[in-house]
């Protein structure tokens, strides 16, 4: 085909020239000349409206350069776009050429003019490629080619390529038409890949929105919902749909709508950028989830507030397991003071036994001189009965602060109840009514009597001090058959037969959060010097260890029970008889007693004499063994305490057994423990007396021993014997 210059048909201007009105142009060329302007700016419009329409400039660019190529003299057009990381030009768009591949890739730093385009961003024009050396050869049909670069700003974005089949085929006035398009495609472009970037970043925040693990939402500046993810709906128990437009204060819990509020007045006041709180939402079944939500201010592109962007992440699981945490933080810290405790019983139950043992010796000593009818026997009694039972809460202590388990033997447990009426019936405050529900027959339990005694005891004064102004103490007493979902997960038992003691009264009652509290160690409501915190604690200890279980019911204003559920055993064939107290029996020998208490010494040495022994005494191993020594052939009996200064009660032990193999040891402590009488025993003793003990106590274990018996032997009140 003839080019003539012009994009079109009709060219009444030269080759090469734009046309213009001007003199000497007849009226006949100038009305072509506006005729073909009209229609290449007509083609502009056309191209502009396609590319302005398409979202991705590369789905029309083939088909505006076909247009292109149907409109002009022209057999082949390509666009070419730029990667400069790659340094590459990768064909996009292509229109004439049949056969042409659809996509080629060219090197920036490549020949051919296209790649020098990209090289020198500015246009080329070879009329006869060639002459040209920069002319990369290509289809055959090419005589002259036309490179523009696609310049938006100062930004390069890639070449027009433009082939003619006639040497100097592509005239100025066709060149300018070009690169009228390559400035409207440049923009298309751009504007194209803007919008590619603009839709993968929203994809990947949609992706990221939806897929997040945490709660996501947008809202508005005053606090409702427009955007919101899966996982908040679900955290929130609520379908999207059924939060959009919901405020966030609709879903935060009452309690903690005032902070919220705060810290958004606090954002929207230009106070923050975000805030972060955690916070208690409401889910749709009404109940409450803790989560931590961080709220960030996102603006416009003026730095107008635009709306609110919160991360919501539930941590329900890990509050719990912080909770958990404190909790076995606070069970550690108890069993540190239940620690200490037992250190600190340890420490001062010997001294304190000692004390004990010279007051209720010397008492048993004052009864057993008095006849039998002298009128100060019942105060005398009254007095051994006192130290009895401080002796008694001594050696509680004890097994409560070292957790040891007491001695059980089968037990009517009816006696202890009937003891402890008898009590509170005589002692309590005439104001407080005493309701007995007591049955005739009760089955029999393992347990220890004084123990349990103390235990149901403690119960009914904490009754007595929760009605100052008197009421009803109700003792009851009956027999239930648990099931193992009646049993209380803590429950030291298995399912059966229990009796079940019920201590209520009409006191004050406890407010919720002490009911939690009630049987922790050192916990108590009384004023400082009527409790010590210990009461519920220990009996709660001493019903663990008999098998049983109490639990607790109060109302604040409505009083209080407790109930202790103790396993019921068989009834011994022969009902085991309290024993009743002997006359103090006399003997003869020689009596050696070691110990570093001298009010105990004294007593022990008196007692001894009392019963018609004769006695020899030492204040430590070093002298008992000096004495032994001396004496051993005469020295029937070694009395010897296992907590004194120097060497310990085992050295000694041996030391006097060297001397004499046959010697007859009792040992005695103001532990009073199980564990020091069998120790005592495993390391050669005859026997073991504890700490307090009565002159009858002492008579029997002497007897025993003298008469060449070894073991058990009978005991006070208040003394262990083994």
């Amino acid at each position: 085909m003839q080019d003539s210059g012009l994009p079109f048909k009709q060219d009444p201007g030269q080759a090469g020239e734009p046309l213009s009105p001007v003199a000497g142009i007849s009226d006949q060329a100038l009305e072509a000349a506006l005729k073909v302007r009209s229609t290449q700016q007509a083609l502009l419009v056309e191209v502009n409206a396609a590319l302005a329409a398409a979202v991705d400039a590369e789905d029309v660019l083939s088909q505006i350069l076909a247009l292109l190529i149907e409109r002009t003299r022209l057999i082949n057009a390509s666009i070419f776009l730029l990667d400069p990381a790659k340094g590459e030009l990768r064909c996009v768009a292509q229109a004439g050429y049949a056969n042409i591949e659809s996509i080629r890739t060219l090197w920036t730093e490549g020949p051919g003019l296209i790649a020098w385009v990209a090289r020198s961003r500015g246009e080329v024009y070879a009329p006869d490629v060639f002459k040209d050396p920069r002319y990369l050869i290509g289809d055959a049909r090419a005589k002259s080619e036309y490179a523009v670069p696609l310049i938006v700003g100062s930004t390069l974005l890639g070449v027009l390529d433009i082939e003619s089949d006639q040497v100097d085929g592509i005239r100025a006035v066709t060149r300018k038409l070009l690169d009228h398009f390559a400035g409207q495609a440049a923009m298309a472009i751009e504007r194209s890949e803007l919008y590619k970037k603009l839709r993968a970043s929203e994809q990947r925040f949609r992706s990221v929105f939806e897929q997040s693990p945490l709660g996501v939402a947008l809202c508005d500046l005053e606090g409702r919902f427009f955007e919101i993810n899966t996982a908040l709906a679900q955290t929130l128990g609520y379908e999207i749909g059924e939060l959009q437009g919901k405020h966030f204060f609709d879903i935060t819990h009452p309690e903690d709508r005032p902070r919220s509020a705060e810290s958004a007045g606090l954002l929207l006041d230009g106070m923050a950028d975000r805030f972060a709180l955690e916070k208690r939402y409401v889910r749709k079944s009404g109940e409450s989830v803790w989560c931590n939500t961080t709220v960030s201010l996102i603006r416009g592109p003026a730095g107008e507030p635009a709306y609110l962007l919160a991360i919501v992440q539930d941590i329900t699981e890990s509050r719990r397991g912080e909770q958990e945490r404190a909790r076995l933080m606070e069970r550690l810290f108890q069993a540190q003071k239940m620690e200490a405790l037992g250190s600190l019983a340890g420490g001062i139950a010997h001294d304190f036994n000692n004390l004990l043992g010279v007051i209720l010796g010397y008492v048993s000593l004052v009864r057993t001189r008095l006849p039998r009818q002298d009128p100060m026997q019942e105060t005398v009694a009254m007095m051994e009965q006192s130290a009895s039972r401080a002796a008694e809460l001594t050696d509680e202590l004890l097994q409560f602060a070292r957790q040891e388990k007491p001695l059980l033997r089968p037990l009517a447990i009816a006696r202890v109840l009937g003891a402890v009426l008898k009590i509170v019936t005589q002692t309590f405050d005439r104001r407080i009514r005493i309701d007995a529900q007591l049955p005739p027959e009760l089955p029999w339990v393992e347990g220890d009597p004084g123990q349990l005694e103390l235990a149901i005891l403690n119960l009914c004064i904490n009754a007595r001090d929760a009605m100052p102004e008197g009421g009803t103490l109700t003792l009851e007493a009956s027999v239930v058959a648990l099931a193992p979902e009646n049993l209380p997960p803590d429950a030291q038992g298995s399912a059966g037969e229990y009796v079940r003691i019920i201590i209520r009264d009409s006191g004050v009652g406890m407010e919720p959060q002490v009911l939690q509290r009630v049987f922790e160690p050192f916990f108590t409501t009384k004023e400082s010097g009527k409790g010590s915190g210990l009461g519920l604690s220990l009996v709660q200890g001493i019903v663990s260890r008999h098998g049983g279980f109490i639990g607790v019911r109060s109302q604040e204003g409505h009083g209080s029970e407790f109930t202790l559920h103790l396993p019921v055993t068989s009834q011994p064939a022969e009902p085991a008889r309290e024993e009743t107290p002997l006359a103090a029996e006399h003997g003869t020998g020689t009596v050696l007693v070691v110990d570093d208490e001298p009010l105990m010494l004294s007593f022990t040495a008196e007692a001894v004499r009392e019963l018609g022994y004769k006695v020899v005494t030492a204040e430590d191993g070093a002298r008992a063994r000096e004495v032994f020594s001396a004496r051993s052939p005469d020295i029937d009996i070694v009395l010897l305490d296992m907590i004194m200064p120097g060497k310990s009660w085992v050295d000694t032990l041996h030391e006097l057994q060297a001397i004499n193999p046959q010697a007859k040891l009792i040992l005695t402590s103001g532990y009073s423990s199980v564990r020091e009488a069998r120790r005592a025993l495993q390391e050669g003793a005859v026997a073991f007396i504890g700490k307090p003990y009565t002159i009858d106590a002492l008579a029997r274990i002497l007897r025993v021993t003298h008469l060449g018996g070894s073991g058990e032997a009978g005991g006070g009140p208040a003394s262990r014997v083994t």
